[in-house]
């Protein structure tokens, strides 16, 4: 289906259909969330956001969900940009045999991983690999999305503003440059440890252009956890 332009609210698909990014369900109904492309396939939905899309680029480190039935010998995976990205088994993170078992067994639909993109092709195909230093399927936790153009904030200099988001709060974040972020409490009280993390980051996100944002947010953390 050619994508088309949707606003917040409109109704984009009904039914039993997988829901990707920018979409919410009421009842049988679908609605977009934001302003942006509608992207419908035969069992999925989402809405791409006009404003800060992510490009991709080598190197980045993204935050995707598979998609689809996998094919024979690789998954198709959703990286929230206009254009999906592979998996190849030769690049899950240890040996498989794709042809002795079937990918969907490995990792089905929905499964969340945190990726490297490795290569783009003229033609604008997406690599992306599980056996880079630090990426890994993801289990549990939450994911939120901000602009990707707010991710170096979020980070911090010298990762100083995650670092910090991390020891205060005893999560496991990870950032995607395309602009997901994954947030996962540990033991008691990991739900309160969570939303803490999602509101500070989404501060952040609304207050990027202002200075002394990392001193506020330490005093964000420390008050609501006394």
């Amino acid at each position: 289906m050619k994508r088309r332009l949707v606003i917040p609210g409109e109704e984009v698909a009904e039914g039993n259909i997988i829901l990707g990014h920018g979409v919410y369900r009421d009842g049988e109904k679908v609605y977009s969330s934001i302003l942006g492309l509608l992207d419908l396939k035969e069992n999925r939905v989402r809405v791409i956001p006009m404003t800060g899309k992510y490009i991709p680029k080598v190197g980045d480190y993204v935050i995707g969900e598979i998609i689809g039935n996998p094919m024979s010998t690789a998954w198709e995976v959703d990286i929230y940009s206009p254009y999906n990205a592979l998996l190849n088994a030769s690049d899950y993170y240890r040996e498989i045999e794709p042809f002795n078992v079937p990918l969907s067994r490995i990792m089905p639909p929905g499964r969340v991983i945190y990726a490297l993109i490795r290569e783009i092709t003229p033609t604008k195909r997406i690599y992306i690999t599980l056996r880079a230093i630090g990426t890994h399927p993801l289990t549990g936790g939450r994911i939120i999305n901000i602009s990707p153009a707010k991710v170096p904030r979020v980070i911090g200099k010298k990762r100083s503003m995650i670092n910090m988001i991390r020891k205060l709060t005893g999560c496991r974040v990870l950032v995607g440059q395309n602009g997901l972020v994954w947030i996962k409490g540990e033991g008691e009280g990991e739900v309160e440890a969570e939303n803490l993390v999602e509101k500070v980051i989404m501060t952040i996100e609304s207050e990027a252009h202002t200075s002394g944002l990392t001193d506020r947010i330490k005093e964000i953390i420390e008050r609501e956890i006394k």
